[in-house]
Formats: C-alpha cells, structure tokens, sequence
C-alpha cells in the first residue's frame, strides 16, 4: 500500500503551523459492489441482536437486505436452528463475514 503526505498550512494569529496526514493512494473497496460480487457464497452474517446465521448468499440488494438459502442460525457458535431461505433487514446486519474469511 502507498502513501503520501499531505502538508497544509493553518494561520493562527500571523503563524503558520503545518499539519501532516497520511493519505491512501489505492481506492476503497465499496461494501455493496464486493456484496454482490459474492453473491453465491457462503457467508456469515451478524445481526445488532447478537444471533448470527451462517449460509449461502442467494442476493443482496441496494439497501443490503439478505436472502440466504441453506441458512443456520448459530448462538455462541453452537447451530441453534437449520432453514431453507431467510431473508435479513439490511438496518438489522452488524457485519457479513464472506467466505474468504471462514
């Protein structure tokens, strides 16, 4: 990963005063576009009320609502229940974990 510093000069009173940051010169990965670019993998997904469910990501759409198919909700790690499809409220998801990363 490359980066540069950014200088910039601030006036206080008739001083300067320099400020330096590191700025990222690659570009950022967008969540939605690496969501369905995934799309048929298996994921793992977390919601804000802690209960989790591991599956296959059948589609995602711009709000980043779920359908999951072969679904399993897990609680504390242990399969707790087994599904055909479910379907997460975006607003609801605290993370999505993709395959990659299982």
């Amino acid at each position: 990963m490359f980066y540069t510093i950014n200088k910039t000069l601030y006036s206080q009173k008739g001083r300067f005063i320099t400020s330096e940051r590191l700025v990222s010169q690659t570009t950022a990965k967008r969540p939605l576009t690496t969501l369905q670019k995934n799309v048929k993998k298996m994921v793992i997904v977390r919601l804000k009320n802690e209960v989790e469910y591991k599956g296959r990501m059948f589609n995602v759409d711009s709000y980043m609502n779920l359908i999951m198919t072969d679904a399993e909700e897990l609680h504390e790690g242990k399969i707790v229940g087994k599904f055909g499809s479910v379907i997460l409220r975006g607003n609801n998801v605290l993370f999505i974990k993709l395959e990659d990363e299982i």
